[in-house]
């Protein structure tokens, strides 16, 4: 399968991949950036490019800069989000779908919800919504993130909303890749801290009551909270994700406490990944893999941690249906299946 992940704008250098090795089509050097771990190790979307060798990452606007001069593949699938520039009413013809097919007729080309909800742009927001539809309408199919089976993302009001708009259900769902021995080699050790690190996504909406109620354990039951150290007015993606991962992944326990089901959940997947506990949040990550604390229930919460605190067995059955639960939906065969049925289709 030769295989096009694309977005019409984002911070990411095109790259392809070689050796299973990123590479940028600026100047054919290995590449890694701040969402990455190494140029062998990335995370969310960034991993479909590496399900086969030779697959491929292209930021439309890069391309749109230099007079539409895209690389030469004969690509099989091309997933494209697009969901910012490509979406304003002014700029909406340059990014159009019949960009990517005038140049790869044979490709089919998937319409890719890279988030469920687009970035919200002041007195546009209706007329991007409505192009938006336009976008999928003039794509061949429509998929967006979610893990096999019914799960609560394929009911979701947003879902529900969009496939009003399209007349029809969403053609598919794909599940998002990781690297999983990737991360497992790079940061999982059996000899964890007994101690709670408190995450924080960006967005301000999506942080709840995390900070606080990892305090409140911490100081209940004299355990050591970590959290990402943050200075007023600085960027909050100062480190790089290798640091980042560094920084929290030693920890036993979790918080996170994001209550936005939209989300499939990127950092509970790679908790998952280096063995540690997740506590609280609605991410789909979170209901798929920890589903016995994928609650905001403080109550519930607290409960759930003090048998984690008290029972190892209890720790390992948590950790063991996770990483279980990790290989069967997150792996690269079973996506790389999904993108196969998608073409075949």
């Amino acid at each position: 399968m030769k295989l096009a992940y694309v977005l019409d704008v984002a911070g990411v250098k095109s790259f392809y991949v070689k050796d299973g090795v990123a590479h940028t089509f600026e100047d054919d050097k290995p590449y890694v950036f701040f969402h990455a771990v190494s140029p062998k190790l990335f995370m969310g979307g960034w991993n479909y490019p590496f399900l086969w060798d030779g697959g491929c990452y292209l930021n439309l606007n890069e391309f749109k800069k230099n007079d539409w001069d895209l690389p030469d593949y004969d690509f099989d699938l091309i997933m494209y989000g697009n969901e910012r520039c490509g979406l304003d009413p002014i700029t909406y013809d340059e990014y159009r779908t019949d960009v990517l097919r005038e140049k790869y007729p044979n490709a089919k080309i998937l319409g890719w919800f890279k988030e469920i909800e687009i970035p919200y742009r002041e007195g546009r927001q209706e007329i991007r919504e409505q192009n938006r539809i336009r976008f999928f309408k003039d794509c061949d199919a429509v998929a967006s993130h979610a893990v096999p089976g019914d799960t609560p993302m394929k009911h979701l009001p947003q879902i529900q909303k969009i496939e009003e708009q399209l007349g029809k259900k969403i053609d598919y769902y794909i599940s998002h890749p990781i690297n999983i021995n990737g991360y497992y080699d790079t940061f999982y050790t059996e000899e964890k801290e007994m101690s709670i690190y408190a995450y924080l996504p960006n967005p301000m909406h999506r942080r709840g009551e995390t900070y606080e109620f990892a305090s409140y354990l911490g100081n209940k039951y004299n355990l050591p909270v970590k959290h990402k150290p943050l200075e007023p007015g600085q960027d909050f993606a100062y480190l790089s994700q290798k640091e980042f991962m560094e920084l929290w992944s030693p920890s036993l326990f979790h918080i996170n406490m994001d209550p936005s089901p939209i989300q499939p959940g990127m950092q509970g997947i790679q908790v998952a990944s280096v063995g540690s506990i997740n506590f609280g949040g609605f991410n789909e990550s979170h209901l798929v893999l920890f589903p016995e604390t994928a609650s905001n229930d403080k109550k519930v919460l607290e409960e759930k941690f003090v048998e984690c605190i008290n029972d190892e067995v209890a720790r390992f059955r948590i950790i063991e249906y996770a990483w279980d639960k990790l290989n069967e939906i997150y792996n690269y065969d079973l996506v790389k299946k999904q993108l196969v049925e998608v073409y075949n289709d």
